[in-house]
Protein backbone atom coordinates (compact mmCIF):
# COMPACT_ATOMS: atom_id res chain seq x y z
CA UNK A 1 0.00 0.00 0.00
CA UNK A 2 0.91 3.64 -0.24
CA UNK A 3 2.26 3.80 3.35
CA UNK A 4 4.93 1.19 2.67
CA UNK A 5 8.22 2.91 1.81
CA UNK A 6 9.17 0.53 -1.00
CA UNK A 7 5.80 0.57 -2.73
CA UNK A 8 5.54 4.33 -2.26
CA UNK A 9 8.90 4.78 -4.00
CA UNK A 10 7.70 2.68 -6.92
CA UNK A 11 4.39 4.54 -7.19
CA UNK A 12 6.26 7.85 -7.20
CA UNK A 13 8.81 6.70 -9.74
CA UNK A 14 6.04 5.51 -12.06
CA UNK A 15 4.33 8.89 -11.56
CA UNK A 16 7.54 10.73 -12.44
CA UNK A 17 7.81 8.68 -15.62
CA UNK A 18 4.20 9.41 -16.56
CA UNK A 19 4.63 13.13 -15.95
CA UNK A 20 7.78 13.33 -18.07
CA UNK A 21 6.28 11.32 -20.93
CA UNK A 22 3.02 13.26 -20.87
CA UNK A 23 4.88 16.58 -21.03
CA UNK A 24 6.91 15.43 -24.01
CA UNK A 25 3.88 13.99 -25.80
CA UNK A 26 1.81 17.15 -25.27
CA UNK A 27 4.67 19.27 -26.60
CA UNK A 28 4.54 17.54 -30.01
CA UNK A 29 0.74 17.30 -30.30
CA UNK A 30 0.65 19.89 -33.06
CA UNK A 31 -1.09 20.14 -36.44
CA UNK A 32 0.38 17.61 -38.85
CA UNK A 33 1.32 15.12 -36.12
CA UNK A 34 0.34 11.48 -36.61
CA UNK A 35 -1.76 10.10 -33.75
CA UNK A 36 -0.26 6.64 -34.31
CA UNK A 37 3.28 8.03 -34.19
CA UNK A 38 2.48 10.01 -31.04
CA UNK A 39 1.17 6.88 -29.28
CA UNK A 40 4.22 4.87 -30.31
CA UNK A 41 6.58 7.64 -29.19
CA UNK A 42 5.02 7.90 -25.74
CA UNK A 43 4.96 4.13 -25.20
CA UNK A 44 8.62 3.91 -26.21
CA UNK A 45 9.47 6.65 -23.71
CA UNK A 46 7.59 4.84 -20.93
CA UNK A 47 9.46 1.60 -21.62
CA UNK A 48 12.83 3.34 -21.80
CA UNK A 49 12.35 5.33 -18.61
CA UNK A 50 10.99 2.40 -16.62
CA UNK A 51 13.92 0.26 -17.77
CA UNK A 52 16.34 2.86 -16.40
CA UNK A 53 15.11 2.75 -12.77
CA UNK A 54 15.37 0.13 -10.00
CA UNK A 55 18.04 -1.51 -12.13
CA UNK A 56 19.47 -3.51 -9.22
CA UNK A 57 16.32 -5.61 -9.31
CA UNK A 58 16.20 -6.60 -12.97
CA UNK A 59 13.65 -9.34 -12.31
CA UNK A 60 10.75 -7.00 -11.58
CA UNK A 61 8.14 -6.28 -14.23
CA UNK A 62 7.90 -2.69 -15.40
CA UNK A 63 6.76 -0.56 -18.32
CA UNK A 64 3.45 0.39 -19.88
CA UNK A 65 0.46 -0.05 -17.56
CA UNK A 66 -1.99 1.10 -20.22
CA UNK A 67 -1.02 1.84 -23.82
CA UNK A 68 -0.88 5.53 -24.69
CA UNK A 69 -4.06 6.81 -26.28
CA UNK A 70 -4.65 9.90 -28.40
CA UNK A 71 -8.37 10.62 -28.61
CA UNK A 72 -9.45 13.67 -30.59
CA UNK A 73 -12.58 15.85 -30.48
CA UNK A 74 -15.67 13.61 -30.08
CA UNK A 75 -13.69 10.47 -29.25
CA UNK A 76 -14.06 9.69 -25.54
CA UNK A 77 -11.35 7.11 -24.92
CA UNK A 78 -9.14 4.16 -25.89
CA UNK A 79 -7.93 5.40 -29.29
CA UNK A 80 -4.48 4.11 -30.25
CA UNK A 81 -4.85 3.90 -34.03
CA UNK A 82 -2.98 1.47 -36.23
CA UNK A 83 -1.24 2.74 -39.36
CA UNK A 84 -4.24 1.88 -41.53
CA UNK A 85 -6.56 3.96 -39.33
CA UNK A 86 -4.14 6.75 -38.51
CA UNK A 87 -5.31 10.29 -37.94
CA UNK A 88 -3.27 13.44 -38.54
CA UNK A 89 -3.94 16.22 -36.06
CA UNK A 90 -5.55 19.35 -37.47
CA UNK A 91 -5.57 22.97 -36.38
CA UNK A 92 -8.05 23.37 -33.52
CA UNK A 93 -8.36 19.67 -32.64
CA UNK A 94 -9.07 18.97 -28.97
CA UNK A 95 -6.48 16.28 -28.19
CA UNK A 96 -6.67 13.99 -25.15
CA UNK A 97 -3.46 12.10 -24.33
CA UNK A 98 -3.44 9.38 -21.67
CA UNK A 99 -0.28 7.66 -20.40
CA UNK A 100 0.14 4.84 -17.87
CA UNK A 101 3.27 3.27 -16.35
CA UNK A 102 4.08 0.79 -13.61
CA UNK A 103 7.10 -0.30 -11.63
CA UNK A 104 6.77 -3.80 -10.17
CA UNK A 105 3.00 -3.57 -10.59
CA UNK A 106 2.65 -0.20 -8.82
CA UNK A 107 0.69 1.95 -11.25
CA UNK A 108 0.46 5.62 -12.05
CA UNK A 109 -1.54 7.07 -14.91
CA UNK A 110 -2.55 10.51 -16.08
CA UNK A 111 -4.24 12.27 -18.96
CA UNK A 112 -4.11 15.81 -20.25
CA UNK A 113 -6.04 17.72 -22.89
CA UNK A 114 -4.41 20.17 -25.26
CA UNK A 115 -5.40 21.92 -28.47
CA UNK A 116 -3.40 21.30 -31.64
CA UNK A 117 -2.52 24.75 -32.92
CA UNK A 118 0.17 26.71 -34.68
CA UNK A 119 -0.86 29.80 -32.69
CA UNK A 120 -0.48 28.81 -29.01
CA UNK A 121 -0.55 32.43 -27.85
CA UNK A 122 -4.10 32.84 -29.16
CA UNK A 123 -6.64 31.78 -26.50
CA UNK A 124 -9.07 29.01 -27.38
CA UNK A 125 -12.67 30.14 -26.92
CA UNK A 126 -16.18 28.78 -27.46
CA UNK A 127 -17.24 25.21 -26.79
CA UNK A 128 -13.71 23.87 -26.98
CA UNK A 129 -12.81 26.15 -24.08
CA UNK A 130 -15.94 25.12 -22.16
CA UNK A 131 -15.13 21.41 -22.46
CA UNK A 132 -11.49 21.84 -21.42
CA UNK A 133 -12.27 24.22 -18.55
CA UNK A 134 -15.04 21.96 -17.27
CA UNK A 135 -12.90 18.82 -17.38
CA UNK A 136 -9.92 20.59 -15.79
CA UNK A 137 -11.94 21.97 -12.88
CA UNK A 138 -13.80 18.68 -12.47
CA UNK A 139 -10.46 16.92 -12.11
CA UNK A 140 -9.23 19.45 -9.56
CA UNK A 141 -12.46 19.01 -7.59
CA UNK A 142 -12.31 15.21 -7.72
CA UNK A 143 -8.68 15.05 -6.63
CA UNK A 144 -9.45 17.21 -3.58
CA UNK A 145 -12.27 14.89 -2.58
CA UNK A 146 -10.02 11.82 -2.27
CA UNK A 147 -9.77 12.22 1.50
CA UNK A 148 -10.76 9.95 4.41
CA UNK A 149 -14.48 9.97 5.13
CA UNK A 150 -15.51 11.59 1.84
CA UNK A 151 -18.04 9.60 -0.17
CA UNK A 152 -18.24 8.49 -3.78
CA UNK A 153 -21.77 9.87 -3.95
CA UNK A 154 -20.60 13.35 -3.03
CA UNK A 155 -17.87 13.21 -5.67
CA UNK A 156 -20.30 12.16 -8.41
CA UNK A 157 -22.64 14.98 -7.36
CA UNK A 158 -19.81 17.53 -7.45
CA UNK A 159 -18.65 16.42 -10.89
CA UNK A 160 -22.20 16.81 -12.18
CA UNK A 161 -22.36 20.34 -10.76
CA UNK A 162 -19.11 21.32 -12.48
CA UNK A 163 -20.27 19.85 -15.78
CA UNK A 164 -23.68 21.55 -15.73
CA UNK A 165 -22.12 24.87 -14.80
CA UNK A 166 -20.16 24.85 -18.07
CA UNK A 167 -23.07 23.48 -20.11
CA UNK A 168 -21.36 20.10 -20.37
CA UNK A 169 -21.97 16.51 -19.30
CA UNK A 170 -19.81 13.85 -17.68
CA UNK A 171 -18.95 11.26 -20.32
CA UNK A 172 -20.34 7.77 -19.86
CA UNK A 173 -18.05 4.86 -19.04
CA UNK A 174 -15.44 6.99 -17.28
CA UNK A 175 -14.56 5.99 -13.74
CA UNK A 176 -12.82 6.63 -10.47
CA UNK A 177 -10.96 3.39 -9.73
CA UNK A 178 -9.13 2.13 -6.70
CA UNK A 179 -5.83 0.63 -7.78
CA UNK A 180 -3.39 -1.70 -6.12
CA UNK A 181 -0.37 -3.68 -7.12
CA UNK A 182 -1.10 -5.21 -10.56
CA UNK A 183 -4.74 -4.09 -10.20
CA UNK A 184 -5.89 -1.41 -12.66
CA UNK A 185 -9.48 -1.36 -11.46
CA UNK A 186 -10.08 -2.55 -7.90
CA UNK A 187 -13.16 -3.26 -5.82
CA UNK A 188 -13.89 0.42 -5.10
CA UNK A 189 -14.60 1.52 -8.65
CA UNK A 190 -17.53 3.71 -9.63
CA UNK A 191 -18.82 5.65 -12.63
CA UNK A 192 -18.27 9.40 -12.52
CA UNK A 193 -21.46 10.01 -14.50
CA UNK A 194 -24.65 9.98 -12.46
CA UNK A 195 -27.16 7.39 -13.62
CA UNK A 196 -30.52 7.29 -11.81
CA UNK A 197 -30.86 3.61 -12.70
CA UNK A 198 -27.49 2.63 -11.22
CA UNK A 199 -26.97 3.75 -7.60
CA UNK A 200 -23.55 5.08 -6.70
CA UNK A 201 -21.79 2.52 -4.47
CA UNK A 202 -22.09 3.23 -0.76
CA UNK A 203 -18.39 3.75 -0.16
CA UNK A 204 -16.15 6.26 1.54
CA UNK A 205 -12.48 6.79 0.86
CA UNK A 206 -10.04 5.44 3.44
CA UNK A 207 -6.46 6.33 4.28
CA UNK A 208 -3.93 4.20 2.43
CA UNK A 209 -6.03 3.71 -0.69
CA UNK A 210 -4.79 4.81 -4.11
CA UNK A 211 -7.14 5.95 -6.89
CA UNK A 212 -7.08 6.98 -10.50
CA UNK A 213 -9.62 9.71 -11.18
CA UNK A 214 -10.68 10.04 -14.82
CA UNK A 215 -12.63 13.24 -15.44
CA UNK A 216 -13.86 13.25 -19.03
CA UNK A 217 -16.49 15.83 -19.94
CA UNK A 218 -18.33 16.57 -23.16
CA UNK A 219 -20.17 19.46 -24.73
CA UNK A 220 -22.58 16.83 -26.09
CA UNK A 221 -24.86 14.49 -24.20
CA UNK A 222 -21.95 12.33 -23.04
CA UNK A 223 -23.64 9.11 -24.15
CA UNK A 224 -20.97 6.76 -25.50
CA UNK A 225 -21.18 4.66 -28.62
CA UNK A 226 -18.54 2.70 -30.47
CA UNK A 227 -16.63 4.64 -33.09
CA UNK A 228 -15.46 3.38 -36.46
CA UNK A 229 -11.98 2.76 -35.04
CA UNK A 230 -11.19 -0.89 -34.41
CA UNK A 231 -10.24 -1.86 -30.85
CA UNK A 232 -6.46 -1.82 -30.51
CA UNK A 233 -6.14 -2.39 -26.75
CA UNK A 234 -6.92 -5.74 -25.12
CA UNK A 235 -6.49 -7.29 -21.70
CA UNK A 236 -6.38 -10.85 -20.45
CA UNK A 237 -9.17 -11.94 -18.14
CA UNK A 238 -7.09 -14.11 -15.84
CA UNK A 239 -10.23 -15.44 -14.18
CA UNK A 240 -11.48 -17.08 -17.37
CA UNK A 241 -10.60 -20.55 -18.63
CA UNK A 242 -11.65 -21.95 -21.98
CA UNK A 243 -10.58 -24.65 -24.40
CA UNK A 244 -9.90 -22.94 -27.72
CA UNK A 245 -10.77 -24.82 -30.90
CA UNK A 246 -8.74 -23.01 -33.53
CA UNK A 247 -4.98 -23.47 -33.78
CA UNK A 248 -4.64 -19.75 -34.54
CA UNK A 249 -6.49 -18.89 -31.34
CA UNK A 250 -4.32 -21.20 -29.23
CA UNK A 251 -1.13 -19.80 -30.77
CA UNK A 252 -2.30 -16.23 -30.26
CA UNK A 253 -3.27 -16.76 -26.65
CA UNK A 254 0.04 -18.48 -25.91
CA UNK A 255 1.84 -15.47 -27.38
CA UNK A 256 -0.23 -13.11 -25.23
CA UNK A 257 0.52 -15.08 -22.06
CA UNK A 258 4.23 -15.16 -22.87
CA UNK A 259 4.44 -11.43 -23.61
CA UNK A 260 1.94 -9.85 -21.21
CA UNK A 261 0.80 -10.33 -17.63
CA UNK A 262 -2.31 -8.61 -16.33
CA UNK A 263 -1.95 -5.18 -17.94
CA UNK A 264 -3.75 -4.02 -21.08
CA UNK A 265 -1.66 -4.27 -24.25
CA UNK A 266 -1.73 -3.42 -27.95
CA UNK A 267 -2.89 -6.36 -30.01
CA UNK A 268 -0.86 -5.19 -33.01
CA UNK A 269 2.28 -5.64 -30.90
CA UNK A 270 1.42 -9.34 -30.57
CA UNK A 271 0.02 -10.03 -34.03
CA UNK A 272 2.29 -7.84 -36.14
CA UNK A 273 1.92 -8.83 -39.78
CA UNK A 274 1.04 -12.43 -38.93
CA UNK A 275 -2.44 -12.80 -40.37
CA UNK A 276 -2.71 -16.32 -38.96
CA UNK A 277 -2.48 -14.92 -35.43
CA UNK A 278 -4.97 -12.20 -36.27
CA UNK A 279 -7.48 -14.89 -37.21
CA UNK A 280 -7.45 -16.09 -33.61
CA UNK A 281 -8.54 -12.82 -32.02
CA UNK A 282 -12.28 -13.33 -32.52
CA UNK A 283 -12.43 -16.72 -30.75
CA UNK A 284 -10.33 -15.46 -27.83
CA UNK A 285 -12.76 -12.55 -27.43
CA UNK A 286 -15.85 -14.78 -27.73
CA UNK A 287 -14.36 -17.06 -25.09
CA UNK A 288 -13.76 -14.00 -22.87
CA UNK A 289 -10.10 -14.85 -22.51
CA UNK A 290 -9.32 -11.46 -24.03
CA UNK A 291 -11.33 -8.30 -23.42
CA UNK A 292 -11.21 -5.53 -26.05
CA UNK A 293 -11.34 -1.85 -25.08
CA UNK A 294 -13.80 -0.27 -27.48
CA UNK A 295 -12.92 3.14 -28.92
CA UNK A 296 -15.96 5.17 -27.89
CA UNK A 297 -17.23 8.55 -28.98
CA UNK A 298 -19.97 10.94 -27.93
CA UNK A 299 -23.20 9.90 -29.58
CA UNK A 300 -24.21 13.51 -30.32
CA UNK A 301 -23.06 14.59 -33.81
CA UNK A 302 -21.86 18.01 -34.91
CA UNK A 303 -19.33 20.25 -33.18
CA UNK A 304 -19.07 18.17 -30.03
CA UNK A 305 -15.86 18.27 -28.00
CA UNK A 306 -14.69 15.94 -25.26
CA UNK A 307 -11.89 16.84 -22.83
CA UNK A 308 -10.11 14.66 -20.28
CA UNK A 309 -7.90 15.14 -17.25
CA UNK A 310 -6.83 12.13 -15.23
CA UNK A 311 -4.77 11.85 -12.05
CA UNK A 312 -3.45 9.22 -9.65
CA UNK A 313 -4.05 10.13 -6.01
CA UNK A 314 -3.16 8.67 -2.62
CA UNK A 315 -5.82 9.02 0.07
CA UNK A 316 -3.54 10.00 2.95
CA UNK A 317 -4.81 10.44 6.51
CA UNK A 318 -4.05 14.18 6.18
CA UNK A 319 -5.87 14.50 2.85
CA UNK A 320 -5.19 13.83 -0.84
CA UNK A 321 -1.64 13.46 -2.11
CA UNK A 322 -1.45 13.83 -5.85
CA UNK A 323 1.06 11.46 -7.44
CA UNK A 324 0.68 12.59 -11.05
CA UNK A 325 0.95 16.37 -10.94
CA UNK A 326 -1.20 18.49 -13.23
CA UNK A 327 0.37 20.01 -16.33
CA UNK A 328 -0.38 23.68 -17.02
CA UNK A 329 -3.91 24.23 -18.23
CA UNK A 330 -4.16 24.96 -21.99
CA UNK A 331 -4.60 28.56 -23.10
CA UNK A 332 -8.39 28.61 -23.03
CA UNK A 333 -10.92 31.29 -22.16
CA UNK A 334 -14.34 30.00 -21.21
CA UNK A 335 -17.21 32.42 -20.69
CA UNK A 336 -18.02 30.49 -17.50
CA UNK A 337 -16.26 30.89 -14.16
CA UNK A 338 -16.68 29.24 -10.75
CA UNK A 339 -17.59 31.63 -7.90
CA UNK A 340 -15.29 31.24 -4.90
CA UNK A 341 -18.27 31.20 -2.53
CA UNK A 342 -20.05 28.39 -4.38
CA UNK A 343 -20.00 24.76 -3.23
CA UNK A 344 -17.54 23.91 -6.01
CA UNK A 345 -15.43 26.97 -5.27
CA UNK A 346 -15.09 25.90 -1.66
CA UNK A 347 -13.94 22.43 -2.69
CA UNK A 348 -11.36 23.95 -5.04
CA UNK A 349 -10.03 25.98 -2.11
CA UNK A 350 -9.16 22.80 -0.16
CA UNK A 351 -5.53 21.79 0.17
CA UNK A 352 -4.11 19.11 -2.10
CA UNK A 353 -0.53 18.02 -1.54
CA UNK A 354 1.68 17.26 -4.54
CA UNK A 355 3.86 14.21 -4.00
CA UNK A 356 7.60 14.65 -4.07
CA UNK A 357 8.73 12.75 -7.17
CA UNK A 358 12.23 11.35 -7.72
CA UNK A 359 14.56 12.70 -10.36
CA UNK A 360 14.73 10.27 -13.27
CA UNK A 361 18.07 9.22 -14.75
CA UNK A 362 19.07 10.48 -18.18
CA UNK A 363 18.37 7.95 -20.89
CA UNK A 364 21.46 6.43 -22.45
CA UNK A 365 19.81 6.47 -25.86
CA UNK A 366 17.52 9.35 -26.70
CA UNK A 367 14.20 8.55 -28.35
CA UNK A 368 13.53 10.88 -31.23
CA UNK A 369 10.19 12.65 -31.20
CA UNK A 370 8.07 12.16 -34.32
CA UNK A 371 8.05 15.01 -36.82
CA UNK A 372 4.77 16.56 -38.03
CA UNK A 373 4.06 16.04 -41.70
CA UNK A 374 1.90 17.93 -44.14
CA UNK A 375 -1.67 17.03 -43.40
CA UNK A 376 -3.30 14.90 -46.12
CA UNK A 377 -6.63 15.90 -47.57
CA UNK A 378 -8.26 12.51 -47.03
CA UNK A 379 -7.90 10.78 -43.70
CA UNK A 380 -9.91 8.93 -41.12
CA UNK A 381 -11.92 11.51 -39.21
CA UNK A 382 -12.34 11.41 -35.45
CA UNK A 383 -15.50 13.45 -35.93
CA UNK A 384 -17.40 10.78 -37.84
CA UNK A 385 -21.15 10.78 -37.33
Amino acid sequence: MAEDANSSAKYRTAAAAVEQVLRQAVAVAVPGMSAAALCSYADSLVEAICSSVFRKDESIERGVAFPTTVSVNRIIQNCSPAAGEDYTLREGDVVKIEVGAHIDGFISSAAHTTVATNSPATPVVGRRADAISAAYHASEVAVRMIRPGQSAANMVKALGLVASGFGCTVAAETFTSQIDRFVVSGRNTFANRFNPNVPVPNLTFEAGEVYTVDCTLSTGNGVARESTFSPAIYQRDVGQQHSLKLRASRTLFTSVRNQHSVFPFLMRGVVGSNQALKAGVAECVRSRLLVPFAVTMDKEPGDTFVAQFKATVICHHTGPVRLTRALPMPNVQSATSIPAESEIGQILALDCEAASLPELPRLKSQIQAPIPTQQPVDQVSMDMS
